[in-house]
């Protein structure tokens, strides 16, 4: 939080952003609130610069190895399409590399 008025990395880092094809959001699982982390990520790039809240994305939910995790993705998957307003959202797990093949050959599509 406060990227936008040039906390921690805040302007560089968005400023970097701005010139990348897609933006690839990778959520933890096991936030407390991941759907809340991802929604304070994109108003952070919306309150930059309008466009980068509007560029092209893809979601993915990470450590969905972990039993809590998987207890509740189905859920935490349809919540992050409805914050994302479109349906390039996906699992993953980082740790056993699970889907992560996929996720490359989404990303491939965009550059």
């Amino acid at each position: 939080e406060g990227a936008a008025q040039g906390t921690g990395l805040g302007f560089s880092f968005l400023r970097h952003v701005q010139r990348c094809k897609v933006l690839l959001h990778v959520v933890d699982g096991t936030s407390e609130d991941p759907i809340g982390d991802f929604n304070v990520l994109n108003n952070e790039l919306a309150m930059f610069d309008d466009m980068l809240g509007k560029k092209a994305q893809v979601v993915v939910l990470n450590k969905c190895d972990v039993s809590e995790v998987r207890e509740k993705q189905d859920e935490l998957v349809e919540k992050l399409r409805e914050a994302a307003g479109h349906s390039r959202v996906m699992t993953i797990s980082a740790a056993t590399t699970q889907n992560v093949q996929e996720l490359m050959g989404r990303l491939k599509k965009f550059v």
